[in-house]
């Protein structure tokens, strides 16, 4: 792939799409310099790597995963404390919300089981029915 267009881009976000056609408006030849100035204006390149020759895009995806290795490492603290967070703000949104939870359902079991009680004789007449049309359908065979 020498130039690359916006046919190559088909399946791209429309964002992604408007971002290329103006930084690069007559298409792009694949050089280091146009990958870091597709970079530095926000494109995101990484479908490009499918395009490299099988050794570099070997050695890509290497590169790629240290790297990914590193920053899963270096974020694994705030990760952690971003979950126990989390859970302590879930567990006290839990506590504050029990009672208005319980008075809540409460206040509308009488109804559900009324509508659910109203409900049965039609569900138990649909089934019926199906039940009765599939024996009709099997004699037929």
């Amino acid at each position: 792939m020498d130039l690359i267009t916006l046919d190559h881009l088909k399946r791209a976000c429309p964002e992604q799409r408007e971002l290329f056609q103006r930084v690069f408006p007559e298409g792009a030849e694949v050089t280091d310099a146009n990958a870091l100035c597709a970079v530095a204006a926000g494109l995101k390149i990484q479908w490009l790597a499918r395009f490299l020759p099988a050794r570099r895009r070997k050695a890509y995806y290497e590169a790629r995963e240290l790297a990914q290795k590193a920053y899963d490492e270096a974020t694994a603290p705030d990760r952690k404390a971003y979950y126990e967070a989390l859970e302590l703000a879930r567990k006290a949104y839990d506590e504050a919300t029990a009672p208005d939870r319980k008075a809540y359902d409460e206040a509308t079991s009488l109804a559900q089981k009324a509508y659910y009680d109203a409900l049965a004789p039609a569900q138990k007449a649909y089934y019926d029915t199906v039940a009765y049309t599939l024996v009709l359908f099997l004699k037929t065979l």
